[in-house]
């Protein structure tokens, strides 16, 4: 393989670019991607809620999980395959409605499995909003692409901040029966992408290259989708799994272990969701300036230590463990696609959709044994489990080629003396 592909450092921006960053487009993208994201943590924290309906154990509930999210694993991909040739925003426009419609009928499913099929219904729905938007993303950066992608992550994350916090409420006010009531939504996310992006939305042109170029390009492409690029995956792949399994069980942590109510279950679900939001942006920022490969590999030895360390404690220690770990373990994300993206060039739609989709559905698979281990052991061992998965993950972030071609660097200006 070739040793040219950096997988840990984001290309820098032109000193000159012709084309500014169009701040107002992406601001309507951003918005649909935090409506989109919103629909989709507004599940979570009405668990306790419909476990006590459903009589359901932490077993069913992580099976939930994993099965709903492992379906929709090639969802992505697939979307993004066709959105690389077929390049039109009704995809974003049907993904925002169908999200909307899909996740507001939870409230009023009577069954687990009725639950099910609004649950992937409107994952779905929402899942085939994401490759078109990040290429529409990296589209209009004018070359900043880490900065668009990192913003565009982070309105992201304020919707899975805000999603908990819809849901608690109109369940609150109105009872578990009027999750409908979260619908328009979606509509209004829908409308602004028709009216303000278009239904033609021309991809970003990659340059022409000689017939030679192209074959070159093409073996290259080939070297990378089963290296590079097949490593990074498997990395975020259990970053996903970590994260999904924090994020599934931290309002039942809080309400069986803190004795806390569901509102305050809700409010730190939020609480994780919007510091991982504001972790995303730093997490860019840092991979602009420094590296990508560091940020992967720092960010998820430090939620390895924070989730233990919040497990650990109490009162504000244990809140600000809880603030460190949504920061740290969501870092890496956004700096994650704009790598997939620059490694496959020809194919930056798809590489949103394996970043953005399929690593999220087979890291779901996770959260059933963790579910599992708490039902066992308590919720303690899960969050335990978690920690190391963090751990693990972050040592073998040191396998990325960046670290391996400084290692390469430094033994190579070692010289050993020669023998007499």
């Amino acid at each position: 393989m070739s040793s040219d592909v950096n997988v840990g450092a984001l290309s820098q921006a032109p000193a000159a670019r012709a084309v500014k960053l169009d701040k107002f487009r992406l601001g309507v993208l951003s918005f649909g991607h935090l409506v989109g994201d919103m629909y989709y943590a507004t599940l979570i924290p009405l668990w306790p809620l419909l476990i006590d309906r459903m009589e359901l154990t932490l077993t069913d509930v992580g099976f939930f999980t994993s099965l709903t999210s492992f379906m929709l694993m090639p969802v992505q991909p697939f979307i993004g395959w066709l959105v690389d040739r077929f390049p039109r925003a009704w995809f974003m426009i049907l993904g925002l409605i169908g999200a909307g419609l899909g996740m507001s009928f939870i409230g009023l499913a009577p069954t687990y499995t009725v639950l099910m099929v609004c649950v992937v219904f409107g994952r779905f729905s929402n899942a085939i909003f994401h490759p078109h938007a990040a290429m529409m993303v990296r589209a209009t950066s004018g070359g900043r692409h880490g900065t668009a992608m990192s913003i565009f992550a982070f309105a992201g994350n304020i919707g899975i901040a805000v999603g908990p916090l819809l849901s608690v409420g109109v369940v609150t006010l109105f009872g578990l029966e009027s999750t409908y009531l979260m619908i328009p939504f979606g509509l209004l996310a829908a409308a602004a992408i028709y009216y303000f992006i278009g239904v033609e939305v021309p991809k970003e042109s990659a340059p022409q290259d000689s017939k030679e170029e192209s074959d070159g390009q093409q073996t290259s492409m080939a070297q990378t989708l089963i290296g590079p690029l097949l490593l990074l995956a498997v990395l975020m792949t259990f970053r996903a799994a970590i994260w999904g399994g924090f994020r599934t069980f931290l309002p039942i942590f809080l309400v069986d272990s803190r004795a806390v109510t569901l509102v305050i279950g809700g409010l730190g679900l939020s609480a994780l969701s919007l510091f991982g939001a504001l972790g995303g942006l730093v997490g860019g920022h840092l991979a602009d300036r420094y590296s990508g490969s560091w940020v992967i590999a720092t960010s998820l030895l430090v939620s390895a230590a924070t989730i233990f360390a919040f497990v650990r404690t109490d009162g504000i220690l244990s809140l600000l463990m809880l603030i460190l770990a949504g920061m740290s373990l969501f870092a890496s994300q956004p700096v994650a696609t704009v790598l997939a993206q620059e490694l496959a060039p020809g194919r930056m739609a798809m590489a949103s959709g394996v970043m953005m989709g399929m690593v999220w559905g087979i890291g779901a698979l996770f959260v059933t044994p963790i579910g599992m281990l708490g039902d066992i052991f308590g919720l303690n061992a899960s969050m335990y489990a978690l920690a190391v998965m963090s751990a693990g993950t972050g040592l073998a972030s040191l396998f990325l080629p960046e670290f391996r071609e400084q290692l390469k660097r430094m033994f190579g200006r070692i010289s050993l003396p020669r023998s007499t």
